[in-house]
């Protein structure tokens, strides 16, 4: 019988101290069912608390109000060749640089719909699995790279240390217990997958794996656009870690090329263009540096990326909410700014003293860089400052170096009986504290007020937080019966409204609901001349508003209101939208509803003669 020919070597490592090179071998679960087992529960644990949450932030932009996703299978083709939040505003609205072509989560929440139409449970579920699944494909890679000493322990080891503390990492819990965060999982489950098929290809080159490595990072696309980032990532890898030939880079590049091109081709065909529609973005939620000089937006980039790393080292406080403005807007005279780029620089540093060298800081530094680089908004303007869960891939190249300096180099630099106990000591500290506080973050996302109840403590200063906790009070306000109960409800809302516009005076979503909650204060203190000071504001603002109109209609009717009704419509109508804005549309149109009252008002018809004439 003919010998079987040796597997060719997909890992060699170059430092003397990292292993032997590994050889692709079967038997992979049976010798890592315990890790598995232990990574897979505590990925499902801490997160099954979160089964009967509600749907809570953009949930309802990608399914409980997304008239694709609750056709439910019918809605998939819909949703595969639309921007994807056309579902839920009806048509393309170009909110945010570069729209978002972003389907395959959507497909799934889809499919999630028809079995259980209006359940975020089963959403909830998906998540939590695909999470687990996640995990546990990152592991098997870690295997592949860092392969298992003889003389060491498994729970002891780069991937298993590494992997646990992925699992638990508070700054994922955005991704896991918010139903939408699931194109974060799908993405980086996809290119997992390709960097996956990728070495499995070096092990005995057979094309499928190519092809799957392709249709693999295709699907990471389709999830979200940031696995782009993974086209200089899995080289990368290989440099890193493998013993790659030249045609192997070629050979292995050109499928996530190809497949790259083919999403870009599909996403330029269903949005209209690549990168900018021409529009320029002047929303401040949706370009927070849209007000601000190039090197204030500069210093405050740099200032998130370094709050990005405090997150990573010490994930402590959280919050879902960075609009304007929780976080300041920085200078070149701060020191945060500067600690920030110092923090960088090292790493470049670090990165070409050891890319020849192949050592495993170099390549964290480079993975950390190339992920975060797309949401950094150094590329384009991502629609917010920052996010935690821009960092669910990057937050890789932390665990690993972390567990490398653990695992490996402290028994090397503290020989003897002091390196090891004290690298378990670390370790065990570091993922009791994640672990605790990943269960004491999930309950956050319950629901509305239990979510923005925990972000407005955090982001004070953040317009968005402060409309949004307002909008959940509103539903409490609403649920409840007892007037006094409802007046202290009303009470903190409007606290909290006022602060939004204080905010961000032209904010449309939080206008609207200062308008709201106007309303509702004027049903329990009949103070009129409140009312109208409030509806002032917004037009100092805005143009227009609709619910001011509607409530105006309202007051019309009133005629003990008249006088004030009547100066109202002046005001408005002649001294902000005339005098003030210049804006004769408007000026016109209020000083006409002050006519229509009362045609015989001598100082309106005055105001009016004066702006038709201008």
């Amino acid at each position: 019988m003919a010998k079987k020919k040796a597997s060719t070597p997909v890992v060699k490592r170059t430092k003397p101290d990292s292993g032997p090179p590994y050889v692709w071998v079967s038997g992979f679960f049976r010798k890592h069912w315990p890790a598995l087992i232990i990574l897979a529960a505590l990925a499902i644990i801490p997160y099954w608390q979160s089964l009967n949450y509600e749907y809570v932030l953009d949930d309802q932009i990608v399914i409980s109000k997304n008239n694709y996703t609750k056709e439910g299978l019918s809605g998939i083709w819909d949703i595969l060749s639309s921007e994807s939040m056309e579902g839920y505003f009806g048509e393309q609205k170009d909110l945010v640089a570069g729209a978002r072509y972003r389907p395959l989560s959507i497909v799934t929440f889809a499919i999630e719909y028809s079995l259980m139409p209006d359940n975020p449970w089963i959403g909830h579920l998906g998540n939590i699995l695909f999470y687990a699944l996640t995990c546990l494909l990152l592991y098997r890679i870690l295997v592949l790279l860092f392969p298992l000493a003889a003389s060491r322990q498994w729970w002891w080891s780069i991937p298993f240390v590494a992997g646990v503390m992925y699992v638990l990492h508070p700054v994922h819990t955005e991704v896991v217990a918010n139903i939408k965060g699931r194109d974060e999982i799908l993405v980086f489950l996809g290119a997992l997958g390709s960097v996956w098929l990728t070495l499995r290809y070096l092990s005995d080159k057979r094309n499928l794996w190519l092809i799957l490595s392709g249709f693999s990072f295709f699907m990471a696309l389709l999830s979200k656009e940031n696995a782009i980032t993974f086209l200089a990532v899995i080289p990368a890898v290989l440099w890193f870690f493998t013993a790659a030939k030249k045609e192997d880079y070629i050979r292995t590049f050109v499928p996530i090329l190809s497949a790259t091109v083919i999403y870009l081709l599909i996403r330029y065909n269903v949005i209209g263009y690549f990168l900018s529609s021409g529009k320029e973005i002047t929303d401040l939620m949706n370009n927070p540096f849209v007000d601000m000089r190039m090197d204030e937006k500069l210093a405050t980039i740099v200032y998130t990326l370094g709050l990005y790393l405090k997150l990573l080292i010490y994930p402590h406080p959280l919050t879902h909410d960075y609009y304007p403005y929780a976080i300041p807007i920085m200078n070149w005279g701060k020191w945060q700014v500067w600690l920030s780029l110092a923090a960088y620089a090292g790493m470049i540093v670090l990165f070409f003293r050891g890319y020849k060298k192949k050592t495993v800081p170099a390549f964290a530094v480079f993975f950390f860089l190339a992920t975060i680089s797309i949401v950094s908004n150094l590329v384009f303007p991502v629609g917010t400052f920052m996010n935690e869960r821009f960092i669910f891939i990057s937050s890789v190249a932390f665990v690993m170096v972390l567990s490398w300096i653990l695992v490996e180099k402290l028994p090397e630099w503290l020989p003897g009986k002091i390196g090891l106990p004290l690298g378990l000591l670390v370790a065990g500290a570091i993922v009791i504290g994640y672990g605790m506080k990943t269960w004491n973050r999930v309950p956050v996302w319950e629901n509305a007020l239990t979510l923005n109840s925990a972000a407005i403590k955090v982001s004070p200063n953040s317009a968005r937080a402060n409309t949004f906790m307002a909008t959940a009070l509103y539903q409490k306000y609403r649920a409840t019966e007892d007037p006094e109960e409802q007046k202290k409800i009303l009470g903190d809302m409007g606290i909290y409204i006022r602060r939004a516009v204080d905010i961000y005076p032209s904010y449309f979503s939080g206008l609207t609901m200062y308008v709201g909650i106007l309303s509702e204060e004027f049903r329990f203190d009949n103070d009129i001349d409140k009312l109208l000071a409030g509806f002032r504001r917004v037009f100092e603002n805005r143009d227009y508003l609709q619910f001011v109109d509607q409530y105006m209609d309202f007051l019309d009717k009133q005629p003990q209101y008249q006088t004030k009704v009547l100066e109202f419509y002046y005001q408005v109508g002649y001294q902000i939208f005339w005098q003030r804005r210049r804006n004769k549309q408007y000026a016109i149109k209020y000083l006409q509803r002050g006519l229509n009252l009362q045609p015989g008002n001598q100082i309106l018809q005055a105001a009016m003669d004066e702006v038709r004439r201008g």
